[in-house]
């Protein structure tokens, strides 16, 4: 086994997560049920429906008007609310 130079350090690759996060209008697109307007209702609602403790809303910005979505945690807590 060939000797590492002193001072040099051994990395391992460490694997990207497997998030997928999209826009409303994305995320509508990728889901031909879902419209706009429905996913909108269900962020304006979040505290009451559940789908802020999912964690599937992501708020960027100062002021939280920029949201993306996780494709894979919202669809997962649109299955459990049917």
């Amino acid at each position: 086994m060939p000797r590492q130079p002193r001072g040099s350090f051994v990395t391992k690759e460490i694997p990207a997560p497997s998030i997928i996060l999209m826009t409303v209008r994305q995320l509508a697109e990728d889901q031909p049920a879902l419209t706009e307007n429905a996913i909108r209702w269900d962020i304006f609602n979040e505290d009451e429906n559940g789908l802020k403790a999912s964690g599937a809303i992501i708020r960027r910005g100062r002021t939280g008007r920029s949201i993306l979505l996780d494709r894979e945690r919202y669809l997962l807590w649109l299955t459990k609310r049917l």
